[in-house]
């Protein structure tokens, strides 16, 4: 069986310098997909499926950087992740003595490419180069153009579709540095906190290849740092 690096669809990110008043729109929809500031954290379950395989696993988010174990299948119970906001991923699993770093190649394909998704900001690590009006799932949107602001970006281009009602990032697509569309995201917010919607599917296409992720349990809380330390990935 393949390495599973399916990590969450959020990060939480710190607050990008850049951000302006006309950019409250796109920030408010990159807190309804979890990205949180200050010392609050994100924790939530995520069943992952696709066409030959199923997954399970815990995840938690917090400071610019994301903690997951996988908890299914069982071959791959134990193994664990952690991504930072600017790209970097470390994997451990049972056997290993050390986390090993996962490389921007890896992030580039198969299962990786999925967790590279989960670890990518819309905002952090990007300067919104334009936008204009345009529609998703029938919904007026404003369509954010995003351009990489550094070399260690997997994706040198996101496009963004962010309802105009409720402020909702429902469609994005991933560009490299030629400009060739790799894969594409849909998002859904039917899970709800503190009354609001909130991320709770995101279906990704990459080819012929689709990988459909849900989120339950959601609970935002204060996690301990070293959750979030590579040192201390193997229990």
């Amino acid at each position: 069986m393949k390495r599973f690096v399916f990590l969450p669809l959020l990060t939480a990110i710190l607050m990008p310098t850049f951000a302006t008043a006309q950019d409250a729109a796109l920030l408010a929809a990159e807190k309804a997909r979890g990205i949180m500031t200050g010392n609050t954290g994100v924790g939530w379950t995520v069943n992952v499926t696709s066409a030959d395989r199923k997954a399970k696993f815990q995840s938690s988010s917090q400071g610019g950087k994301i903690f997951a174990e996988i908890l299914e299948p069982a071959d791959a119970a134990g193994r664990r992740y952690i991504a930072e906001a600017d790209g970097k991923m470390w994997f451990w699993k049972p056997g290993l003595n050390s986390a090993v770093s996962v490389s921007k190649r890896q992030r580039l394909s198969g299962d990786a490419a999925i967790g590279d998704i989960a670890s990518t900001s819309f905002v952090d690590g990007y300067k919104v180069e334009g936008s204009e009006s345009g529609e998703v799932d029938g919904e007026p949107a404003t369509v954010y153009t995003m351009k990489a602001t550094g070399f260690g970006d997997t994706y040198k281009q996101i496009k963004y579709w962010v309802t105009k009602a409720g402020n909702l990032g429902k469609k994005a697509e991933f560009y490299t540095k030629s400009g060739k569309l790799v894969r594409t995201s849909t998002m859904e917010y039917d899970n709800k906190v503190n009354g609001a919607p909130f991320l709770s599917r995101m279906i990704v296409k990459d080819g012929n290849r689709t990988v459909d992720l849900k989120f339950s349990n959601v609970k935002l809380q204060n996690f301990p740092k070293k959750l979030f330390d590579k040192n201390e990935l193997r229990p």
